[in-house]
This record gives structure tokens, sequence and C-alpha cells, in this order.
């Protein structure tokens, strides 16, 4: 697996991109220690980290949508819960020693393209803070 910068959308939201700009930083991290094959301890803290992360950001980004009466609140925390329990899978699998190569190519998949150019831009499209271009 070659690692490459992984691009994402912006919300318009400052703290918000920001958070997400340290994740992505974070998983491309993973992936980049993965694919040098820097071994078992380097994986499992990064993935540590992220998991860490994700989990804060996804409190503050919840309470975010709270704050602003986001009426797709529900179904977002529940896609929060599912990428929450595909990190903690990906931790069990390091910790058993199996290889997580696929799981996080699909992880990223899901998370980046999915999770943050969707569902987030649906948010900033709700705020009106969202590029002209993604308020279609």
């Amino acid at each position: 697996m070659t690692t490459s910068r992984i691009e994402f959308k912006k919300t318009g939201i400052p703290a918000i991109d920001e958070q997400h700009a340290q994740l992505v930083s974070y998983l491309e991290q993973l992936l980049m220690w993965i694919d040098k094959g820097h071994g078992f301890a380097a994986a499992f803290d990064a993935v540590e980290s992220l998991s860490s992360y994700t989990r804060t950001h996804f409190e503050f980004e919840e309470q975010h949508m709270r704050d602003h009466r986001y009426p797709k609140l529900a179904g977002h925390i529940e896609l929060h819960q599912a990428i929450i329990r595909a990190l903690d899978g990906l931790k069990a699998d390091l910790e058993s020693a199996k290889d997580v190569e696929d799981d996080l190519a699909g992880m990223l998949r899901v998370w980046i393209v999915k999770h943050i150019d969707i569902e987030d831009m649906e948010y900033a499209v709700f705020l009106g803070t969202a590029p002209p271009a993604d308020r279609a």
C-alpha cells in the first residue's frame, strides 16, 4: 500500500475543519507506519491516538450540533458510534496480531469520503457554512 495525502471537504466551521485535519493526520501517520513496516507498537500507538482523538472530536461535534439544534443529530450520533466500533475493532485486531491493512483502507473510505464529505457537509449546509459548490 502506498500512502498519499488524504483529501477531504471543508465544512466552513473552523474548529471542526481543524479537528478533521488532525484526524486525517493521525490516519495518514497510521497508514505510513503500516506501509513502512514499523511494526505492532507503532501501529497500535497510532490507532490508540486516532481512537482517543476521534472520541474527543465526536463529543465536540455532537455538542456543536446540539447547540445549533441540528435535526439529524440522532442519526449522526449513530454514525459516530459505528466509527468508534470500527476503531475498537482495529485495536482488537492489532492486539490479536491480525493484518489490518484492508480494514484501514475500508475505514478510510467510509470515514473520510462518506462521513466527512457527506454527513458532516450536510450539517455545514444546514448551518450555512458550506462552500457554495457544496450547497446544492
